[in-house]
């Protein structure tokens, strides 16, 4: 695993969780390919060597897993490793085929998909559920996450600037969510998108090759190099997102070229964030840029089609009183009001406040804080921002009938945006321009 705090002098060699224990698999199948050679091992160092095509079962059987090979008689163990018998070059879908494996996890475009596994693969368990681990070099990583953060139709630039933040992000190694239970990264939006060699192309592959060890460096520091799908046209700040203090290198600036003027800039009012989520200017994640007729082609394979830069939800009246009641346990009769109290850099909420009526028809206010929270109290599942203001429908007396959310960019907006990464690479930048831009006054140094 990786060491905190450290700078590695040569490639190191990750654990990337597929399986975590909030999934409550209690069952996972595996196939193994044509090539090359893999070998089934148990925590006591007995081996069975595999064929191409087998499949693998393993479950839970009270403190132990079970292990099945095809049809052949069950065995047990504490957990179990599959491994290769020799290293090879990872390729479009090579690698120990895994099904039903969760992308979007918690979110509101989460979905069950298959990957392939390069690497050496763990089935534990912790506590009722099974979890599976998989082992392999961090630059064999790295070329399967730029295709899986973004689509393979995205040009060099693009592909090589997301490799060099995904490579800083994982290096400096800040969060550690899932140290305790053994893996430094999950597969998934909560740290990084990894889904295998699945979508791995040459293109991938070469964007790893070219940019091998390549980090940003800010203070002797490996930078925490946060990124996001869209930051709508301004990026945020560090510290109004997540706790440990400002950052210099994550600013709130224009994703924009140098120069870039806007009337509603900076985003300090209320009039001005409404001003600027009504206009579609003129920045690199702008739709003006990357038309969003045309972003499919570019995006994750997991990614839905839709309005990444500018978008709205209505609620009715109903329909917000129902969802805020069971997000915010309100018990409100109706809502009379969403008032924004506080905003960071980008126009994202950081503080809203939600005035209702209760059962009894007094009147009361509910403040959310935390754009995570927020985002999550105004949708099903997870609104695309907290960049938003909202516009009511009159009713009866002073209770809206319903309440229009219009909104800007999407997830955090902290650093590297990748859309916008994708419209300065379509416009020719290169990719130290690109990640010099959303990490401004960092420096990329290779460090092995």
């Amino acid at each position: 695993m990786l060491e905190p705090n450290a700078i590695p002098t040569s490639e190191p060699t990750i654990r990337v969780g597929i399986i975590l224990p909030v999934d409550h698999e209690k069952r996972i199948e595996l196939r193994i390919p044509q090539q090359p050679g893999y070998l089934l091992q148990d925590d006591a160092g007995r081996q069975t060597a595999l064929q191409a095509g087998d499949l693998l079962q393993f479950k839970i059987d009270g403190t132990d897993i079970i292990s099945k090979i095809n049809d052949s008689q069950p065995e047990t163990a504490v957990s179990w490793f599959v491994q290769p018998t020799c290293d090879f070059p990872i390729d479009h879908k090579t690698g120990v085929l895994a099904q039903k494996i969760i992308s979007g996890r918690g979110f509101h475009w989460s979905k069950h998909i298959e990957v392939f596994l390069p690497g050496k693969l763990e089935i534990g368990r912790i506590d009722n559920d099974l979890i599976l681990i998989n082992e392999l070099p961090i630059e064999q990583y790295l070329m399967c996450v730029a295709t899986s953060e973004m689509g393979a139709a995205c040009p060099p630039a693009l592909i090589e600037s997301q490799t060099i933040v995904a490579r800083s992000w994982m290096l400096a190694n800040v969060e550690m969510k899932h140290r305790s239970i053994g893996m430094d990264v999950c597969n998934d939006d909560c740290c990084q998108r990894y889904q295998g060699t699945t979508h791995l192309t040459r293109q991938s592959i070469q964007g790893a090759l070219i940019t091998s060890g390549q980090v940003l460096l800010y203070g002797g520091k490996i930078c925490d190099a946060r990124y996001s799908k869209s930051c709508g046209g301004v990026m945020e700040s560090f510290e109004n997102v997540w706790e440990g203090g400002k950052l210099d290198y994550l600013q709130p600036i224009p994703d924009a070229v140098d120069g870039f003027r806007h009337p509603s800039l900076p985003l300090n009012s209320e009039e001005n964030v409404r001003v600027w989520i009504a206009d579609t200017p003129q920045s690199f994640c702008s739709s003006l840029t990357v038309p969003e007729n045309e972003l499919k082609k570019y995006l994750g394979s997991v990614d839905e089609e839709g309005h990444y830069f500018r978008w709205q939800f209505r609620y009715t009246q109903e329909q917000l009183t129902d969802l805020l009641n069971r997000k915010c346990a309100l018990a409100a009769r109706a809502i009379k009001s969403i008032e924004p109290i506080q905003r960071g850099d980008s126009g994202r909420l950081i503080e809203v406040g939600i005035r209702y009526l209760n059962q009894s028809g007094d009147e009361q206010f509910h403040v959310i804080k935390d754009q995570h929270v927020i985002r999550h109290s105004f949708h099903e599942t997870f609104l695309y921002s907290s960049a938003f203001v909202v516009d009511i429908e009159t009713g009866e007396s002073d209770i809206p009938s319903a309440f229009l959310l219009k909104g800007g960019g999407w997830g955090h907006g902290v650093g590297y945006c990748q859309i916008g990464a994708l419209g300065m690479a379509l416009s020719g930048y290169s990719a130290e321009e690109i990640v010099l831009h959303y990490l401004p006054g960092s420096r990329l140094v290779k460090i092995y």
